[in-house]
């Protein structure tokens, strides 16, 4: 798999973990049995959960310095998308139950197709794990090279007008602000 995939499907997935964790919540029997009603399905997600969280961070740390040093000629904060990228957390709140195959089955081609039109419309959701460690979601017009060009980046920088960053290519269509210039 092209690391460029990868690093899309860790953050999709990474995105989800919230959803997982509220998924667990909702199977865990608080009255009765103090245990997940099915928790085969619940350990898996949660094992995934904590696999892409963990290697979303080990993926961030080991980004290396930017190799485009680009000026901000306009940047937007992508905060409002956050509101978009709720719709799929309904489900949740609905009559889902783990223990219905059909309904584990529509929800991970539910997921599957979200990723799928994520990557090939070159969509981005915020990652609300990334927003929780101080990283937000740019829509980004630079100069780079004396070209003005358009793009989507996450940063935790507070980036301005005129000033010069150094960027790194995660996906087709997003990239990661790794330090300001000097």
């Amino acid at each position: 798999m092209k690391p460029k995939i990868f690093t899309a499907i860790l953050l999709f997935i990474s995105a989800y973990a919230p959803l997982f964790v509220i998924l667990a919540i909702k199977d865990f029997d608080f009255d009765c049995s103090k245990a997940f009603n099915h928790s085969v399905p619940i350990l898996i997600l949660l094992g995934v959960t904590a696999i892409s969280v963990t290697l979303l961070f080990y993926a961030i740390k080991s980004i290396k310095r930017g190799n485009m040093p680009v000026k901000v000629k306009s940047i937007k904060n992508r905060a409002i998308d956050l509101i978009n990228y709720t719709i799929p957390y309904i489900v949740s709140f609905f009559g889902f139950d783990l223990s219905k195959t059909a309904d584990v089955f529509s929800l991970v081609i539910f997921l599957l197709l979200m990723l799928l039109m994520t990557i090939k419309s070159k969509s981005v959701f915020m990652n609300p794990i990334l927003l929780l460690a101080g990283y937000s979601l740019y829509d980004l017009e630079y100069e780079f090279d004396g070209k003005i060009n358009s793009t989507i980046i996450i940063s935790n920088h507070d980036m301005r007008n005129g000033e010069t960053y150094y960027i790194r290519s995660l996906t087709r269509f997003l990239y990661f602000v790794t330090e300001k210039a000097l």
